[in-house]
């Protein structure tokens, strides 16, 4: 005869489900309980090494389906693993051709892009050290303002100056801190006012603007203040 039983804590309560009585525990908690609540999680998944926004080229006109409950092979878009889950993907097209940075934390309240929300999950798992001091070091090694880039907004015709030792108090521009250091400021002058992801890993290969490197393992595990 099947027993059913109702799913408690961490699974949606409306659920029943029936087990025959000749499974053992062990069988039933390894081949339902743990897909169950892999499946019927009332909240996203979310995975450590998977909480770091990703930059994707986006095609204007394109449609795309973003990944909404975690569990996806395919981050950000979905592959089809939200089945039975009750999450469905979110579509969206591309206004327009450009790399932006999709959310893969599935907290954004802006999805299907990131809005920063993941920085709560990274602190609590890899930031640390947050007293470090910031001294710029004599060998030609940038040592790490930060693991996320900063939007700013940029005036046309305007020169700025980007710190590129990581030492500035001011960042992401220069206030000279780099006196004792090999490495001098990058002077840029935008050709348009608009707002742009600035570099503060110090590890671009593209300053002053952010090309992504932030999202390598090495500087997100990295120590702020202290070179790679």
């Amino acid at each position: 005869v099947p027993l059913k039983f109702t799913a408690s804590s961490g699974i949606n309560a409306e659920y029943g489900y029936y087990i025959t009585n000749n499974l053992s525990q062990g069988m039933f908690k390894t081949r339902f309980a743990v897909q169950a609540v892999r499946q019927l999680s009332s909240r996203p998944i979310v995975e450590s090494n998977k909480n770091v926004p990703k930059p994707v080229k986006l095609e204007k006109g394109k449609l795309y389906k973003w990944c909404s409950c975690g569990q996806t092979a395919t981050q950000p878009f979905c592959d089809g693993a939200h089945r039975k889950s009750g999450f469905v993907p979110l579509k969206f097209t591309a206004e327009k051709s450009e790399t932006a940075l999709l959310c893969c934390c599935k907290n954004t309240n802006n999805p299907p892009y990131c809005d920063m929300t993941h920085v709560k999950v990274l602190r609590k798992n890899f930031m640390k050290n947050f007293s470090s001091p910031k001294v710029a070091t004599p060998e030609d090694k940038p040592i790490v303002s930060a693991r996320l880039p900063t939007y700013q907004k940029l005036e046309q015709g305007k020169t700025y100056m980007w710190c590129s030792c990581g030492a500035s108090k001011t960042q992401p521009f220069c206030d000279n801190s780099h006196a004792c250091s090999v490495m001098k400021p990058v002077a840029f002058t935008p050709e348009k006012t608009k707002p742009r992801w600035l570099c503060l890993c110090k590890q671009t290969s593209d300053p002053p603007y952010c090309d992504g490197t932030h999202l390598d393992v090495e500087v997100q595990t990295a120590v702020e203040g202290q070179p790679l």
